[in-house]
């Protein structure tokens, strides 16, 4: 049974059992946007900038109403996807580790060390590889409208600093649950703890975990930097944000107004890409004014965390398909020349 399959009848329960339908379905022309991400969070603001495009391009016909913090869905990602499916919510923004959860090939992303910079792992997206992780999500009813950047994650630890990779042995630290990310730190020599994005902070503070990877957005919008005072740069992997589009909840739209959606979807996420770019450097700033340490390993100890992961790198090439990664691998040297 594929998940797509098996994920109807638990999205049936959820609009009939949690939530009537008269409460969650969206008027006409009103379009309700849904991200488990705090308001605070460059993913945010692209989901403004859309609500600001959608509305001035309409004319006022067409209205957004944007969901942070997961209210819409009580934190849970994966009810989130499966009201996008059903149509109770039109639009949603997920990143590419997760939605591997749901499509197996959006872990070409996630390859640890793949992408040397964020402008490349973009224009790898806005390719060739990007149209086919975008075609697979048709597959579950989902379309993407456009992709930003949610840069690399980076390490936090409450154990610190972080120089090398025996600085976080048995450290406990959180990852999306990604078989990659879980075998990635165990070979570095971490106890990596899969846990929702919602639940980070409150694990951190109680010390069920003492850190994790998050990009340095991510890191700052949620507070993280708060109860885990050490960063260590290692651009270990990258994610795109897609802002993803109900195939049921477009469907009610005019084809006008579906192309209208379409493209302030695209142009929302060419937005955030520029936002996250200057967010990377300024908020670095602002945690270690607050205390933060933030660091880069020297260039002998990122090769030794990268030796450490290569094994699991090698294992992943087969499982998400050698002609993936390879495709990858030959658009990012494209770039470099």
């Amino acid at each position: 049974m594929t998940y797509a399959t098996r994920i109807r009848p638990i999205a049936s329960l959820l609009l009939a059992g949690t939530v009537s339908m008269s409460a969650l379905a969206a008027s006409a022309d009103t379009i309700r946007l849904s991200t488990t991400v705090a308001d605070t969070s460059n993913w945010v603001k692209a989901a403004n900038k859309f609500k600001e495009l959608v509305e001035e391009r309409s004319g006022g016909a067409h209205t957004v109403e944007v969901y942070p913090s997961g209210v819409l869905v009580g934190g849970n990602d994966r009810v989130e996807l499966e009201m996008a499916q059903a149509g109770a919510v039109d639009i949603i923004m997920k990143s590419t580790p997760w939605l591997s959860q749901i499509n197996n090939e959006f872990q070409v992303v996630a390859m640890p060390w793949i992408f040397p910079d964020a402008d490349t792992a973009m224009a790898v997206m806005d390719g060739p590889v990007g149209q086919r992780l975008s075609d697979g999500l048709a597959e579950v009813g989902i379309e993407a409208l456009g992709w930003g950047s949610g840069s690399f994650f980076q390490l936090y630890s409450n154990p610190g600093p972080i120089a090398t990779p025996d600085d976080i042995a048995n450290v406990k630290i959180r990852t999306p649950g990604l078989d990659l990310y879980l075998e990635s730190w165990a070979a570095v020599g971490a106890t990596p703890v899969a846990m929702s994005f919602a639940e980070v902070f409150t694990a951190l503070q109680a010390g069920a975990i003492d850190g994790g990877i998050s990009p340095i957005p991510l890191i700052y919008a949620s507070r993280f930097f708060e109860v885990s005072k050490n960063i260590a740069v290692i651009n270990f992997s990258f994610e795109a944000v897609g802002m993803l589009g109900s195939t049921a909840a477009l469907a009610r739209f005019s084809p006008e107004d579906q192309e209208l959606i379409r493209q302030a979807g695209h142009d929302a996420m060419l937005y955030q890409r520029e936002v996250a770019a200057a967010e990377e450097s300024e908020l670095a700033k602002k945690m270690e004014e607050d205390g933060v340490n933030i660091q880069t390993p020297a260039p002998e100890a990122l090769a030794e965390f990268k030796a450490r992961v290569a094994p699991v790198f090698d294992k992943f090439r087969g499982t998400i398909g050698e002609d993936l990664v390879a495709q990858v691998e030959a658009e990012v040297a494209k770039a470099a020349q």
